[in-house]
């Protein structure tokens, strides 16, 4: 991809600003923290509003380990709703005193979380943080969460970026893709040409020439047109599943 597409900014997500703001009015805060689930639970495309930016390096840096509703403790639980003040006990009594810390220098009173599942995969998640200048979660807001929460899967589920997800799945599990080959073909239905796609990934152009030859070889088809075609199907079917 050419350096001038990579370096043009994305346009705000729609769809997620107003999934955002219904949940931070609803719940009453002042700052919240969106991002999607990739398949090694790890953040992905984090969205901040209000405070919750201000000590996320910190807490990407050393204290998601010891958050009690980090997205391995909320996977194991099952939870799709969980809050700090109720769910604390997903850690350990003395990762919870350590974690407390970075709270406080973070003026952040309590946090409720949304985990957004598809099948038994969670694929997104959203953090309401309160500050100590907010109305406490009451067990009114609680239960309004728990009622909000399917409403807000059932719309994300419908994004376009599920759909890809969705397809990667698809190519990995019935076509033995690799994550390069992914990101290879990704590159190629944007319209890049193989110089493009060296300098996105940083590889060579004959390593890239190698990558192309074996995502024809293993959708069976025999130039872009018809990779684009298979590809742009297959989308159109995992959507539908």
């Amino acid at each position: 991809m050419p350096q001038n597409m990579r370096l043009t900014p994305k346009p705000p997500d729609t769809r997620i600003e107003e999934v955002r703001r219904f949940a931070l009015e609803a719940l009453r805060a002042t700052s919240s923290i969106f991002y999607w689930i990739d398949e090694r639970q790890e953040m992905q495309d984090v969205q901040h509003s209000g405070f919750a930016g201000r000590n996320f390096p910190l807490y990407q840096g050393s204290m998601k380990a010891y958050d009690p509703l980090n997205i391995a403790r909320l996977a194991g639980s099952s939870k799709r709703v969980a809050t700090l003040g109720q769910d604390h006990v997903l850690a350990s009594p003395a990762e919870f005193a350590h974690y407390k810390t970075y709270l406080e220098a973070s003026r952040i009173a309590d946090v409720l979380d949304f985990m957004f599942w598809n099948g038994d995969r969670p694929f997104a998640g959203l953090g309401i943080l309160k500050s100590p200048e907010d109305p406490p979660f009451c067990s009114e807001s609680l239960g309004f969460a728990e009622a909000m929460q399917p409403y807000i899967e059932f719309n994300l589920a419908a994004h376009p970026r599920l759909g890809r997800q969705r397809l990667t799945a698809h190519l990995s599990a019935s076509f033995k893709f690799t994550r390069r080959e992914i990101e290879v073909t990704t590159l190629l239905r944007a319209g890049c040409t193989n110089h493009d796609v060296a300098d996105e990934l940083g590889i060579s152009l004959g390593t890239v020439k190698t990558h192309v030859t074996r995502i024809f070889d293993k959708l069976g088809v025999e130039n872009r047109a018809s990779l684009v075609s298979c590809v742009t199907q297959m989308e159109g079917e995992a959507a539908l599943s």
